[in-house]
């Protein structure tokens, strides 16, 4: 019966979590918009970008998660390309596909990438020499 309660509980406050609009930060790859503009004023300001990146970092953190290249985070300044100190929602978005598209392309550069010892060649395809 304990456990059935405890089912019942989980359930219920994952339910309430996601029905608050709690975000998730521990999730992999961009944020939302959404996310990010936590005064639902329609832009992102430095401080909002720098909070919830400072939020999703302490989440990892607390979850043992590790953060590789969390010091090569692309900057406010980076994303905010007329320099208005505002993140629109498509200067948000461009940055995030520009920064994803620059780690897609840096990761085929790294080390153990291709095709390295024994693979390509299935079993029994050896040289019998």
């Amino acid at each position: 019966m304990k456990a059935y309660k405890l089912v019942i509980m989980t359930l219920v406050s994952g339910s309430l979590v996601a029905a608050l609009g709690a975000t998730d930060f521990t999730k992999k790859g961009p944020m939302s918009f959404e996310a990010y503009d936590s005064d639902k004023n329609g832009s992102i300001s430095q401080t909002e970008f720098y909070d919830l990146r400072e939020k999703r970092m302490n989440a990892k953190a607390e979850q043992g998660m590790r953060m590789k290249n969390a010091g090569n985070a692309p900057t406010f300044e980076q994303f905010d390309t007329n320099s208005d100190k505002q993140l629109s929602k498509m200067e948000l978005l461009e940055g995030q596909m520009k920064n994803m598209s620059e780690k897609k392309s840096q990761k085929g550069m790294n080390k153990g990438q291709g095709m390295g010892q024994g693979q390509g060649m299935g079993k029994g395809m050896k040289n019998s020499n």
